[in-house]
């Protein structure tokens, strides 16, 4: 009864959807912040990410979960800030070149490419982030 009552009292009120049924598709409400300044705020938190400001040759291989995140997003950007889909589609073309060379680490372990190699590569990647975060705009 305890672990009710405690459970029940973490939520700041119900989480709901609505359906929105039309032309055979369907789509879902957001709960929470609406979308393009959720996205403001998570492009933010990336460019505050040592993986986007550190030295390239030096912190690619420790960026394994940023490069995940920042693939993750890019469709977001798509479809919440349809103005920067071509800083999106670069972001995702550097990050494309920077897994083709070998240099792109799984989320939680580190990488072994040769930092001659994946440093610039991995700055194209810092270079298009940035730019895909100016044209997403700051959060409010």
């Amino acid at each position: 009864m305890i672990a009710l009552l405690v459970v029940g009292g973490c939520a700041s009120g119900p989480a709901t959807t609505r359906s929105v049924q039309g032309e055979g598709a369907s789509a879902s409400d957001r709960v929470g912040a609406p979308g393009l300044e959720a996205l403001r705020t998570k492009i933010g938190f990336f460019t505050r990410d040592p993986c986007a400001s550190g030295d390239a040759a030096e912190v690619f291989a420790r960026c394994g979960r940023f490069t995940t995140e920042v693939r993750n997003a890019i469709g977001q950007v798509r479809r919440d800030a349809p103005d920067a889909t071509p800083q999106a589609d670069a972001t995702e073309q550097a990050l494309g070149r920077f897994a083709e060379t070998g240099c792109e680490a799984a989320p939680g372990t580190v990488g072994e490419g040769d930092p001659a190699v994946c440093g610039p590569a991995f700055a194209a990647v810092q270079d298009a982030v940035q730019g895909m975060a100016d044209a997403v705009g700051p959060a409010r």
